[in-house]
């Protein structure tokens, strides 16, 4: 809804946050610490 098209957290994100973010097409990171992350959901627009 607000046209964001990542969004990053330095936790763990809850089963559900990952589901949502996979439907609505948003790319979910979690665990970002300097250069380490996890993608949850769509990680076509990270790259290395």
């Amino acid at each position: 809804m607000a046209g964001v098209p990542m969004l990053a957290a330095v936790s763990a994100p809850s089963t559900l946050a990952a589901e949502l973010a996979d439907e609505a097409g948003l790319t979910l990171v979690g665990f970002l610490r300097g250069r380490t992350m996890n993608v949850y959901a769509n990680p076509h627009r990270v790259t290395v």
